[in-house]
């Protein structure tokens, strides 16, 4: 059975930055009153991640920067 490469998989450390980018986005959209689309996120953040956004206060950055991609209005 075919397996994938180990550089596919995120390690713990990794997976933990980005769930704590994930996590204050989702916080940062309540505080705004706007929706998540979870999927986007997770996927925008982890292509960030992968294509070498690794530093985490840079990947929150980037990914605030994309809030559109995955948020509207409520209010």
């Amino acid at each position: 059975m075919p397996r994938a490469p180990k550089s596919q998989f995120l390690r713990p450390k990794d997976r933990a930055i980005c769930q704590r980018v994930v996590d204050q986005v989702t916080a940062d959209a309540k505080w705004y009153s706007t929706s998540i689309d979870g999927q986007i996120l997770v996927s925008t953040t982890l292509a960030l991640f992968q294509s070498g956004v690794v530093n985490e206060t840079t990947l929150l950055a980037h990914v605030r920067a994309r809030r559109h991609d995955f948020t509207k209005l409520t209010g």
